[in-house]
């Protein structure tokens, strides 16, 4: 499944609409489930979301991108962070926010 959930994008990044209807025509149920949760793996690991909270996204875009060349960036305003910044690509997250760093500090006191 997963080796056709890569198939299904076009160079470019984007899900080939007639490659996919045509995977999604030849599976059975149990199939499109397993498909459909390799398309979604997929498309988390070509893809690094950006939360925001404060700041420019023009400025942040092109710090994380030059971190993650030949990845779409999808950045998005966060006020609930803080401040800071979260970046989630694929299994890696990095908290770099007002708010995670306040939950870290309260885990350690949870634990003393």
């Amino acid at each position: 499944m997963n080796r056709l959930a890569e198939l299904s994008f076009t160079p470019a990044g984007e899900i080939d609409e007639e490659i996919a209807a045509r995977i999604v025509d030849n599976l059975s149920r149990s199939q499109l489930k397993s498909y459909l949760a390799a398309l979604r793996r997929e498309m988390r690991r070509r893809r690094v979301y950006v939360a925001i909270s404060g700041g420019r996204e023009s400025e942040v875009s092109g710090a994380i991108g030059e971190r993650y060349p030949g990845k779409e960036l999808s950045v998005y305003r966060d006020d609930g962070l803080g401040a800071g910044v979260k970046v989630s690509a694929g299994d890696d997250i990095v908290d770099a926010s007002v708010m995670g760093y306040l939950r870290e500090l309260l885990e350690e006191i949870g634990k003393a």
